[in-house]
């Protein structure tokens, strides 16, 4: 569980949360659980179900769960509501990948070779 709060200047419409930062806070949230558990993790898939507005400016929490895991790859889910109401405002499943132990040098490479020669 998190306790987080949409900044007033994340809003998507008058007094409400921007659809990005609530997906923001359910990729954030969703792979530090994990981290916090010593599984480091990168996000292979995020699908969020925007359920009722989410409010600027007050205080919010973040359930979250694992569902399954199978071999690297762990399915969670996450649920967004008001810290004093009982009903989801916004919802989100996704899959983590652990990462192996050369995950960034393995990217740094495809990265350095997908880059056209320049003088």
């Amino acid at each position: 569980m998190a306790f987080v709060q949409c900044p007033a200047d994340f809003d998507g419409g008058p007094e409400v949360a921007h659809g990005g930062w609530i997906a923001g806070v359910f990729d954030d949230v969703l792979g530090r659980f994990l981290t916090h558990r010593g599984v480091k993790s990168v996000t292979a898939t995020l699908s969020v179900s925007f359920l009722m507005p989410v409010p600027v400016a007050r205080p919010l929490v973040l359930r979250t769960r694992v569902l399954s895991r199978e071999g690297r790859r762990i399915t969670m889910a996450g649920a967004l509501r008001l810290e004093d109401e009982h009903q989801d405002r916004a919802t989100a499943e996704g899959v983590w990948v652990e990462r192996r132990p050369d995950h960034f040098e393995r990217h740094r490479a495809q990265m350095s070779a997908d880059r056209p020669d320049t003088p």
